[in-house]
């Protein structure tokens, strides 16, 4: 299992770089545009106060202005968002379903291991690519946005906001590996995991909007955890374990399924 586990490793390191280069220009850009429009920041607070309810959501303005060096954290947080969720949910059907596009499943898992130990060592690995990301997206967000902004007074914030999208990562990696096992195919797969993780946006969004976070916050991981939450009480208890308990339980129906599917098509 540590071979394949490292193996695995090796082979989307490539895939995790394309992605890291890209949370490193997102920050770097954010890095440039914040000290740029630092003394406008007070004149663009107040055009935002006459844009529409939805256009703020849309853009992550949506609960504190981004005249305060919290509002403006809050706004890249939802940019770096952006990458770190559809990244969890492509990394969800990359997995295992690839080896089926490449054509090397019937080699794969002919080795002298169970195919569980195998799928297992792949969901590890790529866990392990979720945490490099987060803790990536988390240094170069204190670099590129925190410092910047002048303001160090919420690093704790930053540090329990990076946690909680590691969770939602890990609960979008879940839903990813889920519809790849149901799937026909890697194209299928990707196709109606991007729809799933745009689904989510789209109910959070609708939330947002109608000003409803209640019970209903269950429905979408991308509401579980934000800025405006855990600046006020912190990571939610109930999320956590809602968070780990999806993970866990889609990750053993996802490993189940795969166990039982015939990958030589």
């Amino acid at each position: 299992m540590k071979t394949i586990y490292l193996k695995e490793l090796k082979l989307t390191r490539k895939l995790l770089m394309i992605w890291l280069v890209l949370v490193i220009m997102l920050t770097g850009f954010a890095a440039i545009e914040f000290v740029v429009l630092k003394d406008a920041m007070g004149e663009i607070a107040k055009m935002a106060e006459d844009f529409p309810k939805i256009i703020l959501i849309l853009f992550g303005l949506n609960g504190i202005k981004i005249d305060t060096p919290l509002g403006a954290y809050q706004c890249m947080v939802f940019w770096t968002g952006l990458l770190a969720f559809f990244y969890a949910g492509f990394a969800g059907v990359f997995a295992v379903s690839r080896e089926e596009t490449f054509g090397t499943s019937e080699f794969l898992f002919t080795k002298p291991y169970k195919r569980s130990a195998i799928i297992w060592a792949k969901i590890g690995a790529a866990v392990t690519n979720l945490g490099v990301f987060s803790l990536t997206m988390g240094i170069m967000s204190y670099l590129c946005i925190i410092l910047p902004l002048g303001d160090t007074s919420f690093t704790g914030i930053h540090i329990l906001t990076t946690a909680g999208m590691f969770l939602i990562q890990t609960v979008l990696f879940t839903t990813g590996l889920f519809i790849s096992s149901l799937a026909n195919n890697y194209k299928s797969a990707s196709l109606f995991t991007m729809l799933a993780v745009a689904g989510f946006y789209g109910a959070s969004f609708a939330l947002d909007y109608a000003g409803i976070r209640n019970f209903l916050n269950v429905l979408t991981p991308i509401g579980y955890f934000n800025v405006v939450s855990i600046s006020e009480h912190g990571l939610n208890p109930f999320y956590i374990l809602l968070s780990m308990g999806i993970t866990l339980a889609g990750c053993i129906m996802a490993a189940g399924l795969y166990e039982k599917r015939d990958l030589r098509h």
